[in-house]
């Protein structure tokens, strides 16, 4: 049970993070403050799972092998295939489901349906290297010295509560066509 609840812990933290990431990236491009994602909050859901679904995934490859090279390269290359099939499907359903997109790469090279393409997969390339050998290392780390088991189960109850009442408002809200960040159909 534990375990699970670190992954929880861990999508909620790394949708923080992505949210972070992305508005500082977006803000920097439009040279305008810039709130990404899809709820109101600070949140990006798609960067929790992709991280909870590549830490499952990948860690067991860095807990048994380390830093052998050809290791750290079938990982990242595992990590694009992940990433890029999460991608590709949530934008996928997001739109099936709001008729409207928050991402389209099509006017980039190498374009899967504007849903994915090789400039973001090379970052999804670097970017698993980056998670797997060194952030969530750290992050495992810094939640089993330094956050008590019921710290981290209060923490997920709070970031729970606040993302389902997040997520139901943005729900309420998308009835009503309103969305951020959106590219509309």
């Amino acid at each position: 049970m534990d375990k699970a609840l670190d992954y929880v812990f861990y999508f909620f933290f790394y949708s923080v993070i992505g949210w972070i990431l992305e508005t500082v990236c977006c803000s920097i491009y439009y040279r305008k403050p810039v709130n990404r994602g899809f709820m109101k909050g600070p949140v990006v859901p798609i960067y929790g799972a992709a991280a909870v679904v590549l830490g499952l995934s990948l860690m067991p490859f860095y807990y048994k092998f380390g830093y052998t090279w050809y290791i750290i390269l079938f990982v990242m290359i595992l990590g694009v295939v992940i990433a890029d099939v999460l991608e590709y499907s949530t934008s996928f359903v997001m739109e099936k489901l709001f008729n409207a997109r928050w991402w389209d790469y099509s006017d980039e090279k190498f374009n899967l349906h504007g849903r994915i393409c090789l400039k973001h997969s090379i970052y999804w390339l670097a970017a698993t290297g980056v998670f797997i050998y060194i952030i969530h290392p750290f992050a495992e780390k810094m939640l089993h010295n330094y956050i008590s088991d019921k710290a981290r189960n209060i923490m997920v109850v709070v970031f729970a509560l606040f993302f389902v009442i997040d997520l139901l408002f943005t729900l309420k809200n998308s009835k009503k066509g309103k969305f951020r960040n959106v590219i509309l159909k």
